[in-house]
């Protein structure tokens, strides 16, 4: 069973000012902790999701490439874009490109997870969702292309058409937090010394 690792990486960065997956943290860019964390747990193929303005800006990284035709257009058409260009694949492991603290054991509890009875394992804090730290399955894929077609772009809408696992998370578990904004960084302030 083939199961990629995915990093998303083509957002405008509009509240942060500049690209923000290009932002160092713990002496690496923010892009680079997910990646890590997936390619330390054998996923293949390696895809980092991204747009032809920012692809010449990332390292010369072992991966392959899903350069988006229409920029901008938000995770639900980068998974269904994804998933159109991996038919052999039958689980995405999609992370976003700005969690500092995202990490190999992590990626490893999820897939812990996977079962044939799901289309989506999905990590849960309290009542919030992180669908961009999140496991999608093949079967999700005809639900996605509906979705897109309408031009609807919420990744919740697509879960609750989903069978999903929701897996509990702490509220106060770091793995989650992301940069959307410069004073995002505050989270960080704190954790950065015990990054190790």
């Amino acid at each position: 069973m083939k199961m990629a690792g995915v990093v998303l990486a083509g957002g405008q960065s509009s509240r942060y000012g500049l690209p923000k997956m290009f932002e160092t943290f713990a002496g690496l860019p923010l892009y680079k902790h997910s990646l890590n964390a997936l390619q330390e747990n054998q996923l293949n193929p390696l895809v980092i999701a991204t747009n032809a303005s920012l692809q010449p800006k990332f390292d010369q990284e072992n991966v392959q490439w899903i350069i988006e035709q229409q920029p901008h257009q938000g995770p639900l058409f980068a998974l269904h874009h994804i998933m159109t260009t991996f038919p052999d694949v039958e689980w995405f492991f999609v992370v976003a490109s700005d969690m500092p603290y995202m990490n190999a054991g992590f990626i490893q509890e999820m897939l812990g997870y996977i079962d044939d009875s799901y289309d989506a394992i999905v990590p849960k804090q309290a009542s919030r969702y992180q669908p961009l730290a999140a496991l999608y399955r093949r079967t999700a894929l005809p639900k996605a292309k509906q979705l897109t077609e309408q031009n609807k772009r919420s990744m919740k809408v697509l879960l609750d058409q989903l069978r999903v696992c929701y897996v509990p998370f702490d509220d106060n578990s770091p793995t989650f937090i992301n940069i959307n904004a410069q004073q995002d960084w505050a989270q960080t302030a704190t954790k950065e010394s015990n990054y190790e």
